[in-house]
C-alpha cells in the first residue's frame, strides 16, 4: 500500500479510532534501535522458504556453558546485541550469544512480509525452532532467552505457549518489557485497536504520520526520529494487525509472568517512556516464588538499555546473573 493509499485508509477511520491507533503506534515508537550500519536485504523478495539470518558471538577458546538467544525489539535487528556480545566475549567468554532476525521486521528476507505478522504464533514457532538449532550445537549448555522490548513480549508469550512440563529454556532475561498500557492511555483503547486490526488488518500505517509529532527519547543522547534515519532496517509502514498483535501481547504480559518457573532477570530504565518502576515491579511480583526473579532498575536510563551511556554497568549485572545460571549447570554435571 502506497503512502497515498495509507492516508486514505486513515481518513476513513472514525475520528476516535484514529486517535486510538495513534496511541497504539506511540507505544511502538520507542523500540526502534540505533546501532551500527548493516547491509539491508534487497527491496525485492528474492528469499524463499522460512530462512532467517542471525549473528553470533562465540569464543573460539572456551566451551560455551551458557548460550543466550537474543530476540530483538520492534524496528530492531540482531545487530542490536553487538555491544552485549562483545562485552561477554571479553569478560565472560564461556557465555555465547546468538541473535536472530525477527519475522516481519526490517531484516525479514521476504520483503513483502516486513511490517506485518500473519499470526503471532509464527513468532513463537520461530523462537522454538531457533532454540532447537542452538541446542543441537550446544547440547550441554544452559539456554537463556534474552528479549528486548517487543522481543520480551515474544519471549514471555512463547514461554506461556510451551508445554507446561517442558521448559523451552533455562532462564529468561526481559529487558525493557512493556508490561501494561500507561495510565494516560484510556482503558478502552486496546479494544478499539483490536477492532481496527480486525476491520482493516492489512492497512499499513506510517508511524511518523500517526506519532503526532511526539519524539520519544530512547537513550540519554538519542531520540526516535534521529535513529530511524540511521537504520537501514527501518520500516516506514506497519499493518494494523501487527499493531493489534503488539497491543494484545502487552495486555497479556502479567498473565505470562504467572507461568514462569525458571530464573528470570528483569531490566528497566527509570526514564523509560512506556512503563514506570511501579508498573514493572507489579509484573515481577506476579512471578511465582519457584522461579527466582531478579529485578534491576537503572534510575537514569531510558528504553534502549544495550545502548545506554552506562551500559557496561548493566552488562555486568547481566554477566553476574548468567554466571549463576552457569554454576547451576556445573553443579548438576
Amino acid at each position: 500500500m502506497e503512502v497515498g493509499e495509507t492516508a486514505a485508509v486513515i481518513d476513513r477511520l472514525p475520528a476516535r479510532l484514529r486517535a486510538i491507533v495513534t496511541a497504539a503506534v506511540t507505544l511502538c515508537l520507542g523500540a526502534c534501535a540505533s546501532g551500527p550500519v548493516m547491509v539491508q536485504n534487497p527491496t525485492t523478495a528474492g528469499a524463499k522458504g522460512e530462512t532467517f539470518g542471525y549473528r553470533k558471538w562465540i569464543s573460539e577458546k572456551y566451551e560455551s556453558e551458557v548460550v543466550v538467544i537474543g530476540i530483538h525489539g520492534f524496528c530492531g535487528a540482531s545487530i542490536d546485541y553487538n555491544n552485549l556480545g562483545n562485552h561477554l566475549l571479553k569478560h565472560q567468554p564461556t557465555t555465547a550469544l546468538y541473535a536472530y532476525e525477527i519475522r516481519g521486521q526490517g531484516s525479514d528476507p521476504i520483503y513483502a512480509r516486513r511490517g506485518d505478522i500473519g499470526d503471532p504464533r509464527d513468532w513463537y514457532n520461530d523462537l522454538f525452532a531457533f532454540t532447537g538449532l542452538v541446542r543441537e550445537r550446544h547440547p550441554d549448555a544452559k539456554i537463556v532467552w534474552f528479549g528486548e522490548s517487543m522481543g520480551a513480549l515474544i519471549a514471555a508469550h512463547a514461554w506461556r505457549q510451551a508445554p507446561s512440563d517442558q521448559a523451552p529454556c533455562d532462564g529468561l532475561i526481559l529487558s525493557s518489557p512493556i508490561v501494561r498500557f500507561r495510565d494516560d492511555i484510556p482503558a478502552w483503547t486496546p479494544g478499539l485497536v483490536q477492532i481496527a486490526a480486525t476491520t482493516l488488518p492489512l492497512a499499513r500505517i506510517s508511524l511518523d504520520t500517526l506519532a503526532g509529532g511526539q519524539d520519544v527519547q530512547m537513550t540519554q543522547k538519542s531520540h526516535h526520529a534521529e535513529q530511524v534515519d540511521k537504520n537501514p532496517y527501518h520500516i516506514r509502514q506497519h499493518t494494523l494487525r501487527l499493531i493489534g498483535a503488539l497491543a494484545s501481547h502487552i495486555n497479556g504480559m502479567n498473565d505470562c509472568a504467572a507461568t514462569f518457573h525458571k530464573p528470570v532477570l528483569v531490566l528497566h530504565g527509570g526514564n523509560d517512556f512506556f512503563n514506570n518502576d511501579s508498573d514493572v515491579r507489579g509484573f515481577v511480583s506476579r512471578i511465582p516464588p519457584k522461579a527466582p526473579a531478579t529485578y534491576r532498575n537503572y534510575p537514569n536510563a531510558y528504553h534502549l538499555l544495550m545502548y545506554d551511556e552506562k551500559k557496561e554497568a548493566i552488562f555486568r549485572d547481566i554477566e553476574r546473573w548468567l554466571k549463576r545460571i552457569g554454576r547451576e549447570r556445573s553443579e548438576k554435571s
